[in-house]
């Protein structure tokens, strides 16, 4: 047995449900979790969770996390990301730089935020995201996050790349489609990374090769 934790970074591609069962695969472990999923295309900080440490689930869930995020404005797809059927174009104001700004304020500190229809959220037992590809499209409930910090990085039209930290339980994507919605235009992320799942950072992160051999996976593990 080995418990632990592990912090990687995750890589763009697999889900982070692909990155507990590459663990479970390739190290002498019997239990595999991790703390806060992260979307296939999003890459950064992912802590996983061997064998006994698992029960530490619900202590690490609950922590902050801090992202790095680019939105596309002008485009609305229905995941909210770039993985999804764009549904609507519309052109960019041509003052978005300030009203983006202005903006800001409005969605910081306590908000109520309403998750995507595409999410992991369950409902009967079932991930939304999965009720939503057969065609059972069920808004999710609004629910309370903070955020902590929100500042724009630099603007390139139609890209603005952002830094958000934030409560559990916050949904980049939503943030994206709100703030693109409050500018008139829309707005979809086309690039995420977690910098941080408190009290992990992305600096103490180890990568991960996808796909690799199993004598990598215990090598970090023997660092970790």
């Amino acid at each position: 047995m080995m418990n632990g934790i592990l912090v990687v970074d995750k890589p763009k591609g697999p889900t982070s449900h692909d990155i507990c069962q590459y663990f479970k695969r390739t190290l002498p472990v019997r239990k595999v979790g991790h703390a806060g999923t992260l979307d296939p295309m999003a890459t950064g900080v992912l802590v996983i969770l061997l064998d006994g440490a698992t029960k530490l689930q619900s202590v690490f869930l609950g922590k902050d996390k801090e992202y790095e995020f680019t939105m596309k404005l002008g485009e609305t797809t229905d995941t909210y990301d770039a993985e999804g059927k764009l549904l609507e174009q519309k052109p960019v104001p041509d003052d978005y730089e300030r009203k983006l700004k202005e903006l800001l304020p409005q969605f910081s500190g306590e908000i109520l935020q309403t998750p995507p229809a595409f999410s992991a959220i369950k409902k009967n037992g079932k991930p939304l995201y999965k009720l939503a590809r057969e065609g059972r499209v069920v808004q999710p409930e609004p629910r309370k996050i903070q955020i902590r910090l929100l500042e724009i990085l630099k603007t390139d039209l139609p890209e603005a790349t952002l830094r958000c930290r934030c409560s559990s339980g916050t949904y980049i994507r939503s943030l994206a489609h709100d703030l693109g919605q409050r500018l008139g235009c829309g707005a979809h992320v086309t690039a995420l990374r977690r910098l941080a799942s408190e009290p992990f950072t992305i600096e103490e992160a180890l990568p991960v090769d996808w796909p690799s051999g199993p004598g990598s996976a215990k090598n970090q593990a023997r660092r970790a």
